[in-house]
């Protein structure tokens, strides 16, 4: 005799939305983690994100940083000037167009950058643990074109 499905149990879910909600688990339990390390040296995430993308490109418009972050340029401005009042950030006038603002770590800053981004080099590590060298390769080249797929969607408008 055939099973039949309860009329009270979720509708089975197609193998993509599976696949794609296992990444987005993934995605949250690492953001997790990060704020959770993060918090003992008194920086958030949001804040991390900014200063590892001026320690990786000094002189980065708060234009561009906007754009590598996925989030407006107001949200950005507010963290510039929070961590430029925490000492951590320079704001210095763009020589070739006086309206931009280029973006740089001072000394407190950079420190705190590195911190920052060993935490978030051993939760890569620990993530990576869980998989063969041969399966992260994969799963980065899937990504990449996951990534391409979507950046045509939304160039497509």
């Amino acid at each position: 005799m055939a099973t039949s499905r309860r009329a009270d149990a979720a509708p089975p879910v197609p193998k993509p939305v599976r696949s794609w909600l296992t990444v987005v688990t993934a995605y949250h339990l690492c953001d997790a983690a990060m704020t959770q390390q993060l918090a003992p040296l008194g920086i958030k995430l949001p804040e991390h994100e900014v200063l590892s993308h001026v320690l990786r490109d000094p002189g980065l418009s708060q234009q561009a940083l906007a754009a590598r972050c996925f989030t407006a340029k107001s949200h950005i401005s507010a963290l510039v000037v929070a961590l430029e009042e925490r000492g951590w950030l320079l704001r210095e006038r763009d020589p070739a167009d006086g309206r931009a603002r280029r973006l740089r770590l001072t000394a407190t800053g950079r420190t705190m950058a590195e911190r920052s981004l060993a935490v978030q080099s051993a939760i890569v590590s620990a993530m990576a643990e869980a998989v063969s060298a041969e399966e992260m390769l994969l799963v980065e080249r899937a990504m990449q074109r996951v990534n391409e797929r979507l950046r045509a969607l939304l160039d497509a408008g």
